[in-house]
């Protein structure tokens, strides 16, 4: 197959990366290592970001279930109201209840936290997301057939500052349900139960020893995979497209889609992605002087 004009690559943060290694654009070390040979040697799948979740879901005491039973069965009432008038609780979805600043965060003015409760079979379920991180991983093949997964590491809390942040906003997380009004609703449980002894007979908000451990075995995607094909000016080492989605040094290729962020925004990534979308369209109607009419 061959295009008449360009070819855009828009597999994702994960296998846009996988494709363009496949055809030999990529670090050089990585395509030798596989025998892929060199067309272009470009950091294609550095600077791969995602946001990490924390997540802690207490058990709701037995007596206070009736407050939370009614998101959590489904009956043919709340089907009727969300298929006839798109409401009723099914049409609710967990909202950011709470953003905030962790302490290094100089910009007050944009929280760098973002907090979700949500109620689940019996259960709350706070998330905790640092939304700006520092840390940079990668995304590297392990095979030269593309129906192996390529091989993804966030590299999670490889900086300090993401350390700190996110021990922070774990605390607070943990210190709702211990400390506040919501703490005469749950069930804590021990944290000894999570193989974590250092804490016993204290809070868990209280022990930092305590709440790195759970961080370590708590840690998941928020499903917001980025920046493997990082966009920038031409002339930095670190850039795979420049700010017109085109490939380094190649003729006729752009990539479009989310791998092409220098960083992660300070949100959900599905707006922006559609948003660079529509960039693209734009500047290959620029490109090639393409008219269109409603006609």
């Amino acid at each position: 197959v061959y295009a008449n004009k360009e070819v855009i690559v828009s597999g994702g943060a994960i296998n846009s990366p996988q494709l363009l290694i496949l055809s030999g654009v990529g670090p050089k070390d990585h395509l030798q290592s596989l025998g892929i040979p060199v067309i272009l040697d470009l950091p294609v799948g550095d600077n791969y970001m995602n946001h990490p979740v924390i997540e802690f879901g207490p058990r709701v005491k037995p007596e206070y279930l009736y407050l939370v039973n009614e998101l959590s069965q489904i009956n043919i009432k709340q089907l009727s109201q969300l298929y006839y008038e798109q409401g009723g609780v099914l049409a609710q979805h967990a909202s950011v209840i709470l953003f905030y600043s962790t302490k290094s965060n100089q910009d007050k003015q944009r929280p760098n936290v973002n907090l979700f409760i949500n109620t689940y079979n019996g259960s709350f379920v706070a998330a905790s997301i640092l939304t700006r991180i520092k840390s940079r991983g990668t995304v590297r093949l392990q095979s030269t057939d593309p129906r192996v997964y390529p091989l993804l590491d966030p590299n999670w809390l490889s900086h300090p500052d993401d350390v700190q942040n996110t021990l922070e906003m774990t605390r607070m997380q943990f210190y709702l349900f211990e400390k506040t009004q919501l703490a005469q609703y749950v069930i804590l449980p021990k944290f000894s139960n999570y193989g974590c002894p250092v804490c016993t007979g204290r809070y868990i908000h209280e022990c930092t020893e305590g709440l790195m451990c759970w961080i370590k075995y708590n840690s998941f995607s928020s499903y917001h995979p980025s920046g493997s094909c990082r966009m920038g000016s031409i002339d930095r080492p670190d850039v795979v497209v420049d700010p017109h989605l085109r490939v380094k040094y190649a003729k006729n290729l752009r990539v479009c889609d989310a791998s092409i962020f220098p960083s992660l925004p300070n949100a959900n990534t599905a707006a922006i992605s559609i948003t660079i979308g529509y960039k693209c369209s734009q500047f290959i109607k620029d490109t090639y002087d393409l008219k269109y009419t409603n006609k």
